[in-house]
C-alpha cells in the first residue's frame, strides 16, 4: 500500500508542479457548508467555535500541517499538498482530498464534490479559511 502512495504523490505532482504562492501560509477555519444531493436537498453548516477549531498551513516545499478540534476531538499532523491555480490536492496519510479552491483577499475557500453511489448520496463541502 505504501507503494501505491509513493506513486499517488508522484503523478499528483506532475498535474501539479507549481506551488501558488498565494495560497501559502497560515489559515484558520471560518465555515464548513455541506450540501447533500438526496432526494431533497439538505444544507448543513458549521461555523467555528470553542469546539470547532482548525488550522491548516501550506508549505512551499509541499508540507501541509493541520491542528483540528472538532467536538471536542484533537488530531494533528501533516501531510502534503499540490496545487494549480485553481484545483488543490491534499494527501494525509491514505485519505486524498481533490478540490477547487479561490482566495480572495485574506478569505480562502475550498470546494470538494463527491458523487453519489449506491450507499451514499453525493454532496459538496465548502470550506472557508481566513488569512492568520
Amino acid at each position: 500500500m505504501r507503494n501505491y502512495s509513493i506513486l499517488l504523490v508522484y503523478f499528483i505532482s506532475l498535474l501539479f508542479p507549481q506551488k501558488p504562492s498565494q495560497i501559502l501560509g497560515f489559515w484558520l477555519f471560518e465555515s464548513m457548508t455541506t450540501i447533500t444531493k438526496g432526494k431533497r436537498e439538505e444544507i448543513t453548516i458549521l461555523y467555528k467555535d470553542d469546539k470547532n477549531i482548525e488550522s491548516l498551513e501550506f508549505k512551499k516545499n509541499g508540507l501541509i500541517i493541520f491542528d483540528v478540534l472538532n467536538d471536542g476531538i484533537n488530531k494533528t499532523g501533516k501531510g502534503v499538498w499540490y496545487a494549480d491555480e485553481t484545483n488543490v490536492a491534499i494527501i494525509v496519510d491514505s485519505d486524498t482530498t481533490y478540490g477547487r479552491y479561490e482566495i480572495t483577499g485574506k478569505s480562502l475557500t475550498i470546494v470538494t464534490n463527491e458523487e453519489e453511489t449506491k450507499e451514499y448520496y453525493g454532496y459538496s463541502t465548502i470550506l472557508k479559511y481566513q488569512k492568520d
